[in-house]
């Protein structure tokens, strides 16, 4: 049985197609955070090592690996079209900022940055 992983986060690159726009997702981890490429968690969940999910309107969506017109694959959450909507719209980082992830500051009512660890 798979270990299922809340995606919070995306990490995304600047490539015109949407399908290849998501290079890696990330998540809560207890006191740590997660992050996985798109391609480790296309095989994870090929492989029933993990399975992911994304929160929209306080409902679980599961991600699924979708395939585009050039057969390639990418994540996308399983209420998704042909396109990975779901997953454009969580917030986002700088590729380059694997270090750092913004957290909603709740008295401030904005996204702070905050140094993280990850466990791979």
């Amino acid at each position: 049985m798979p270990i299922t992983l809340l995606v919070n986060q995306v990490c995304l690159t600047e490539h015109a197609d949407p399908c290849r726009r998501v290079s890696s997702i990330h998540g809560p981890a207890g006191k740590g955070a997660w992050h996985h490429t798109q391609e480790q968690a296309i095989d994870y969940i090929e492989s029933l090592l993990f399975s992911y999910y994304l929160v929209k309107d306080r409902r679980a969506v599961p991600l699924v690996v979708g395939q585009n017109a050039a057969g390639e694959k990418f994540l996308k959450a399983e209420s998704d079209g042909n396109i990975p909507t779901l997953l454009l719209q969580l917030p986002s980082m700088l590729p380059d900022a694997n270090k750092m992830l913004p957290i909603y500051d709740r008295t401030a009512g904005s996204h702070l940055p905050r140094q993280n660890s990850y466990a791979r």
